[in-house]
C-alpha cells in the first residue's frame, strides 16, 4: 500500500513537471532564424551594404523577440514564487492545525475541538500539496521560457555580430564617401 501511495505522489510530480514543460514551450513564439554560419555576401560595397541594412533589422526583430522572452519569463518567475508562497503558507498553517489539534487532545473536553482541528489540518495538508504541485509545473514551465530567452538571446547575439563584421566589411570594401553614406543610414531600431 505504501509502495502504490509513493508511485502515486512520484507520478503527480512527474506529470505536474511534464505539463508545466509542455505548457512552457507552447507560450513561446517562434524565434527568428539565425544568421548563416558561413556569411559568402558582402562582395561589393553596394551588397555589403544592402546587407549591412538587413542584418540590423534582423538585429532589431531579434532584440524585440528577446526582450518578450525575457518579459515572459520574468512573468512565470513571478507566477513560481507566489506558488511557493503558497505552499509555504498552506504547509506552515497545516502544521499549526496539527499542533492544536495534538494541544486539545490533551484534555477529555478537547477531543472534539482536536477531531475538528486534525480535519482542517488534513485539508490544509492536501491544499499544500497541491500547491506544491503547481510549483513544480511553474518551475518546468520556467525553464521552458529560459530555454526560449537562451535560444533568442544567441539568436541575437549572432545578428549583432553580423551586423559588426558588415560593418567592417563596408569599411574595407567601400571608398570612404561611399562607406560613410551606407553607414550613415538610420538605425531601424
Amino acid at each position: 500500500m505504501v509502495v502504490i501511495i509513493a508511485l502515486v505522489i512520484i507520478a503527480a510530480f512527474v506529470g505536474a513537471a511534464v505539463i508545466g514543460r509542455a505548457a512552457g514551450q507552447t507560450g513561446s513564439p517562434p524565434t527568428i532564424s539565425a544568421p548563416p554560419k558561413d556569411p559568402t555576401g558582402g562582395n561589393s560595397c553596394e551588397s555589403a551594404c544592402s546587407e549591412w541594412d538587413n542584418a540590423r533589422q534582423q538585429s532589431c526583430n531579434a532584440q524585440r523577440d528577446e526582450a518578450g522572452a525575457r518579459s515572459r519569463a520574468d512573468g512565470v518567475r513571478g507566477q513560481v514564487a507566489a506558488a511557493t508562497a503558497t505552499a509555504v503558507s498552506l504547509g506552515t498553517a497545516a502544521a499549526v492545525a496539527f499542533a492544536a489539534a495534538a494541544a486539545a487532545a490533551g484534555t477529555i473536553f478537547g477531543l472534539p475541538a482536536a477531531a475538528v482541528l486534525t480535519g482542517i489540518a488534513i485539508g490544509l495538508a492536501a491544499a499544500a500539496a497541491a500547491a506544491l504541485l503547481t510549483v513544480v509545473a511553474f518551475t518546468a514551465a520556467l525553464t521552458a521560457a529560459e530555454d526560449d530567452l537562451l535560444a533568442k538571446t544567441r539568436v541575437r547575439q549572432g545578428w549583432d555580430a553580423e551586423v559588426a563584421r558588415l560593418r567592417a566589411l563596408i569599411n574595407t570594401q567601400c571608398p570612404p564617401e561611399k562607406a560613410n553614406a551606407c553607414l550613415s543610414r538610420p538605425n531601424p531600431c
